[in-house]
């Protein structure tokens, strides 16, 4: 795969092209609301009509009917779906220590392969699990490229494509809602092929796929292969290569080597975020992590661009670990931070950082802003507020009191952390996108999917104009949910 990367040459979309993308974007994700809701309904009434599952996905019995020949494919396809939701989330739903019962034995052994195979030929050994033990020949590893457009072939058998399209993949992670769009995209151009996600914690790394392979054990074996494939790029750059179309700046490289996963269940919420460009750039970064007392969340826009500023990210990045890990608390992290930006950085070097915390089980978010745009939440009717108040970025003279804010966030709302280069996005019309192209992406797309929202905010940034982004898009999604985040 290294072999067939290019160099971008930064070439700008036509206005048709554009409008093409997002056409297919609004297509995939209403295919996806139509057969979430279509599942969810049928668990409760399996005699549901279509114009119930119509309404239930807030679409129209014509767009239905665009997708799906009548109720009998849509059924088979929801049903379908309803399977990949238990693979996803029930096995791995969050649950209390002592309580975890693994239920059998696994097709793949997740420490011995990577005790016994060399890490850069673990593609090639998952591949050859596949066929042992769905006793076929045709099989191949794809992992998702890291800016969320191609699924590129790894390894196995040439028969397949070198690429597919991701539908509704935040950066090299697919949501559980773009599953359907991918089945259906490999039923019509790959018919006979059975398709099984790389799933982990709820959202798909890659897939794997054979011929006329039995369902199940290809399933069982692909969960295993997730996991084997994110301990083992630790040891290797054969996976993170494989990921890529075209090579990365230093800056970049900087960038994604400290990025989370990009979509991740936490108590009480989902949650997603992705940066804009993968290739290029490099001085924004986005970071979570769930802790005992709550979840940390942060977002920061380094001033400049290129390696200068993914350097001075970086170093807040650290400071940012490094306070939480020593049990400061919100204030006292920020007030790290900027005492380490201010040793470190020169006299015009600043970092705008929102730094927060979720606590689950009070649905609260409590957060400190500095230079970066205030938080935004998203309310149940795609109303928008911005929130609180705002301090100078981090690392200047001025940056020496810190506002604490806080806000309860109930189901059905989302809060939107973004960067400069979101709502400042220049538009074709020379004004920036603004809130309010925030809150038209985010209209159409369910409230309870952090994924999904990041994907349509993405894609008004990339579809504002022709003209290449000039600074990083950077987001964080936060979505409350009822029960265990799924």
């Amino acid at each position: 795969m290294a072999d067939s990367r290019t160099t971008d040459t930064r070439a700008v979309a036509s206005p048709d092209g554009i409008r093409a993308r997002r056409r297919r974007t609004d297509a995939e994700q209403n295919y996806g609301r139509i057969v979430e809701s279509a599942a969810r309904l049928l668990k409760e009434d399996p005699d549901v009509s279509l114009d119930a599952i119509a309404a239930a996905a807030g679409l129209g019995r014509a767009t239905v009917y665009r997708h799906f020949h009548g109720r009998r494919e849509l059924v088979a396809v929801a049903r379908r779906h309803a399977q990949d939701a238990v693979d996803a989330n029930e096995h791995d739903a969050l649950r209390p220590a002592g309580e975890l019962d693994s239920g059998g034995s696994s097709p793949l052994d997740v420490a011995d392969v990577l005790n016994k195979v060399p890490p850069h030929l673990l593609g090639e050994q998952i591949v050859a699990e596949a066929q042992r033990i769905a006793g076929v020949s045709s099989v191949a590893l794809y992992l998702v490229d890291i800016d969320g457009s191609r699924l590129l072939r790894t390894a196995g058998s040439a028969e397949f494509p070198d690429e597919l399209a991701a539908p509704l993949a935040v950066g090299p992670e697919i949501p559980r809602a773009g599953i359907p769009g991918l089945r259906r995209l490999i039923e019509q151009e790959l018919p006979g092929s059975v398709a099984a996600p790389l799933y982990l914690r709820g959202r798909a790394i890659g897939l794997l796929l054979a011929v006329r392979s039995p369902q199940q054990p290809l399933a069982q074996l692909a969960r295993q292969a997730a996991a084997a494939l994110e301990l083992a790029r630790a040891y290797t750059d054969a996976f993170d290569v494989a990921r890529r179309r075209k090579d990365t700046s230093a800056a970049a490289e900087v960038q994604l080597a400290t990025l989370p996963p990009r979509i991740a269940r936490i108590s009480g919420a989902a949650l997603a975020g992705n940066v804009l460009p993968s290739y290029e750039v490099g001085g924004d970064w986005f970071d979570y992590v769930e802790n005992p007392g709550g979840t940390w969340l942060g977002i920061a826009d380094a001033i400049g661009k290129g390696a200068a500023a993914a350097a001075l990210g970086a170093v807040a990045l650290g400071a940012f670990r490094a306070a939480r890990r020593s049990g400061e608390d919100l204030r006292g992290i920020v007030a790290s931070m900027h005492d380490t930006l201010a040793r470190v950085g020169g006299a015009n070097d600043s970092v705008a950082v929102t730094i927060a915390r979720w606590h689950g089980a009070s649905s609260t978010l409590t957060w400190i802003s500095c230079g970066t745009p205030r938080p935004m939440r998203i309310d149940p009717n795609g109303g928008l507020e911005v929130l609180g108040g705002q301090s100078p970025p981090l690392g200047t003279p001025e940056a020496h009191a810190f506002t604490v804010e806080q806000i309860r966030l109930l189901p059905g709302d989302r809060l939107v952390l973004a960067s400069d280069g979101v709502t400042g996005r220049p538009t074709s019309g020379g004004t920036p996108l603004g809130t309010g192209g925030v809150r038209r992406a985010a209209a159409d797309v369910a409230s309870t999917s952090a994924a999904g929202t990041v994907k349509a905010i993405e894609d008004a940034v990339l579809n504002a104009s022709s003209e290449p982004l000039e600074d990083d898009a950077t987001l964080i999604v936060l979505a409350p949910v009822d029960g265990p985040a799924r």
